[in-house]
């Protein structure tokens, strides 16, 4: 029972903390109108936030793995928060854009942290204990356009200021039980000899081959999640013609399944495998992506949640498939997958930005629809991790 509180506490700070970075892809039009900004403006916007707040995630990570930096966990909530409260009153440019990337190292710091201490939590249930820290990110995602249309609607792009308050109470929960953490990480965390020797043979036996696939699987990955996610609001308003609140009703639904896949794709990479998990979602994303882009009606909604929901079930078991390559170095594992291939792949966010401009962003959304294909091949070359405790 104590582990499930804790769990949920870490899930509840990554909700936050990402939250935040949810709240920004709604603040986009704002943004582009007020600083009469280009696509590619709004992609380098979109790539500040995700670059900062993943490429250094390993090196958190790598600190983390040296001593234990628990403190992090609340600063990096309140910092995210702050980040994100000064997006709101940025009275030029430039200062949205310290403002974002002030935000996305409040993210690179509660990441590799949260998702270790998870891991160190878990017990034999891995996959199934880092979906429900991960979900919380999910739901974070999630719920930041629905408060940032709450908010925008309550004081204009000022009110995005209240979302300081929300850091602030998840900081101070976090800071309180960080002791108690602390105790129930160092009780269960018993990574013994034989463990050590074994991944130790595993490095020799292919574990780069094997990180190298799963973060290139990411990176395709988050390529379709962020474009997805920064796009669908410009797309429902200048394209469709629909309102702010649709176009944030629509991501909501897209992110919220995503949630709901993470809850669902934990135990069950837990039954049968991380590899086969992978393997099924990039194989039924593809036609899923693409009846979310020529639907319309009800059936736009029920392709984004079902487009949402099977994309997203693999964030943890990409999590947990790497620690366990390295379960010598979980900050790393997390940092790296968590943040590294993630952050490579967010420059697709300025790619996307300039290719909108020229070819306009139906016909990048087409592209997006596309990229499950190499994930999914990528998927199917990974090895099978019985396999691979077999010839370790």
């Amino acid at each position: 029972m104590q582990r499930l509180v804790f769990l949920f506490l870490l899930s509840f700070g990554h909700l936050v903390t990402d939250m935040m970075s949810g709240a920004l892809p709604v603040l986009l039009p704002v943004l582009k109108s007020e600083f009469s900004l280009s696509y590619t403006q709004l992609g380098v916007i979109i790539l500040v936030s995700n670059l900062i707040s993943s490429v250094i995630q390993p090196v958190f990570g790598i600190w983390s793995d040296r001593k234990a930096i628990l403190w992090l966990l609340p600063i990096g909530c309140f910092v995210a928060a702050l980040g994100m409260a000064f997006v709101g009153l940025a009275p030029t440019y430039i200062f949205v854009l310290i403002a974002v990337a002030l935000s996305g190292i409040g993210a690179a710091a509660y990441h590799p942290e949260g998702s270790k201490q998870a891991f160190l939590i878990s017990g034999e249930r891995k996959a199934t204990a880092l979906s429900i820290y991960s979900v919380g990110g999910n739901i974070g995602h999630a719920l930041g356009p629905m408060i940032a249309v709450m908010l925008l609607g309550f004081g204009g792009r000022q009110g995005m200021a209240w979302l300081l308050i929300i850091g602030i109470i998840a900081a101070f929960l976090l800071g309180h039980y960080l002791p108690a953490i602390q105790r129930f990480a160092d009780h269960n965390n018993h990574v013994s000899k034989a463990d050590t020797q074994v991944s130790q043979n595993v490095v020799k036996k292919g574990v780069l081959y094997g990180l190298f696939l799963l973060m290139m699987i990411i990176i395709m990955r988050s390529l379709v999640h962020i474009g997805l996610t920064n796009f669908i609001p410009l797309y429902v308003e200048e394209y469709l013609h629909g309102s702010k609140e649709y176009g944030g009703l629509l991501l909501t639904v897209f992110l919220l399944s995503g949630a709901l896949g993470t809850i669902v794709g934990g135990p069950v990479a837990d039954w049968i495998g991380r590899k086969k998990v992978m393997v099924l979602s990039f194989l039924l994303v593809v036609p899923l992506l693409w009846m979310f882009l020529f639907s319309s009606g009800i059936w736009t909604l029920l392709f984004a949640g079902l487009s949402g929901f099977v994309l997203i079930s693999t964030f943890s078991v990409t999590v947990v498939y790497a620690q366990e390559l390295i379960p010598h170095n979980v900050g790393l594992a997390s940092g790296l997958t968590l943040g590294f291939a993630f952050g490579i792949g967010a420059i697709g966010g300025l790619v996307f930005g300039v290719a909108a401009d020229v070819w306009g962003i139906p016909a990048v959304l087409k592209v997006i629809c596309l990229l499950p294909i190499p994930a999914l091949l990528l998927s199917i070359a990974l090895p099978d991790e019985r396999k691979r405790e077999s010839t370790a």
